[in-house]
């Protein structure tokens, strides 16, 4: 799993993308996630973050 975590950051960081994560998601998802949160505040992060993806 650490292999597999390691690649998503780096592919996070070589394409300019962000992870927005549900509460609801299990641990593993928000571990990685630069937001966690509800509906409405992953809508308000999402439109205020200045990412490519």
């Amino acid at each position: 799993m650490n292999d597999l975590v390691q690649e998503i950051r780096e592919l996070k960081q070589k394409r300019g993308a962000v992870i927005l994560a549900h509460y609801y998601q299990f641990p593993e998802i928000k571990e990685i996630a630069d937001f966690v949160g509800d509906s409405l505040q992953l809508a308000q992060q999402a439109a205020s973050v200045d990412a490519d993806v």
